[in-house]
């Protein structure tokens, strides 16, 4: 059988996809030296800048032409650099921030992207290979790292509740349970849309002992914490259940599991929110971030990004009914609403 031609056009676009890890090294040591940081105090000189991050200046420029040639930062005249809205998402501590997870990606995460190979011909997970335990005891054995990673998902969070709010009605709602909720920054939104309503965010000990202390005042008499595991059993006897981004971390024996511990705390009528991403079952062939997501998955834990079908199957095996798919305007996230008939 005759090889397919190989020409020139297509061998410089594979070499700009693997620019794309290139260029991520440069985003983690921007990350690490806090560079959106210093230049969002104004614009400076590569000098300024190699001197407040203790830097070689000739390395760092070199850094910080390569991100700016991407639309990462800008370069002006005299290897003068400022902050750009792209380079802006770097920042710490500012909503939307996506530095920590950065960090979290391009350090514990990526051996297990090197490793790919390895969960395709084994169906195990790579991260697991590498470091010798799953992703959740690594963080409770490494917590600095841990509570980076947590930052990292309220980073994202701030990209999605805005449209989670604006498409979703919780006004009607007694009692909300956020199952795996962490932080509680998707509890606090939601609370602040409703003001008659109260919450419970759930989770497990290590993550809640943080969060019971930094519940907001204004919420303070109407959200709680408790703990368990959603694996055993959650709080029963609410009106609705949200799990944003805890489906997506199982595999599908297990997600069924979780979602029969619901359905069994849940009243007829009650309601349960999966937030996830969605791969729309026809789209093959066509970009979307889920099916980018998935590999994070499958480097990282057992869990999946699934279709609108699969979703349907592990609902419906739980004993749950699927209600509809609800679009809040991002691909990272839908919320598919089921209910206990």
């Amino acid at each position: 059988m005759e090889k397919f031609k190989i020409k020139p056009e297509t061998t410089l676009k594979m070499f700009e996809i693997l620019g794309g890890m290139w260029i991520a090294g440069c985003v983690k040591a921007a990350a690490e030296l806090n560079i959106a940081d210093f230049l969002a105090e104004g614009p400076k000189t590569i000098s300024q800048l190699a001197k407040v991050t203790y830097s070689n200046e000739n390395q760092l420029y070199r850094i910080m032409r390569a991100l700016s040639s991407v639309g990462i930062f800008t370069e002006t005249g005299n290897k003068t650099f400022i902050l750009n809205e792209l380079g802006a998402t770097m920042q710490s501590g500012v909503p939307g921030t996506v530095k920590d997870f950065i960090l979290a990606n391009l350090t514990e995460h990526f051996p297990g992207f090197m490793e790919l190979t390895y969960s395709v011909q084994t169906g195990k997970v790579p991260f697991e290979y590498v470091h010798g335990m799953n992703l959740w005891e690594y963080y409770k054995k490494n917590p600095e790292l841990g509570n980076n990673f947590g930052r990292g998902m309220t980073g994202l969070s701030n990209m999605e509740l805005d449209g989670i709010i604006k498409n979703y009605n919780f006004s009607p709602y007694k009692t909300i349970v956020d199952v795996g909720g962490g932080n509680g920054i998707m509890m606090y939104t939601i609370l602040n849309s409703a003001p008659e309503s109260s919450g419970i965010i759930f989770d497990e000990s290590y993550v809640t002992e943080t969060t019971a202390g930094c519940i907001p005042e204004n919420l303070k008499n109407r959200c709680s914490v408790a703990v368990g595991s959603f694996f055993e059993k959650v709080p029963e006897g609410a009106d609705l259940y949200t799990m944003k981004w805890i489906i997506h971390d199982w595999n599908d024996d297990e997600c069924i599991r979780i979602l029969k511990v619901c359905y069994n705390a849940m009243p007829k009528g009650a309601k349960l929110l999966i937030i996830d991403a969605v791969i729309p079952d026809d789209s093959q062939n066509k970009p979307h971030i889920g099916k980018l997501l998935d590999i994070v998955m499958m480097a990282c834990i057992t869990g999946r990004e699934r279709t609108l079908s699969e979703f349907r199957e592990i609902i419906e095996k739980s004993g749950l009914t699927f209600n509809r798919l609800i679009d809040i305007g991002t691909e990272a996230k839908s919320i598919i609403e089921c209910e206990k008939i």
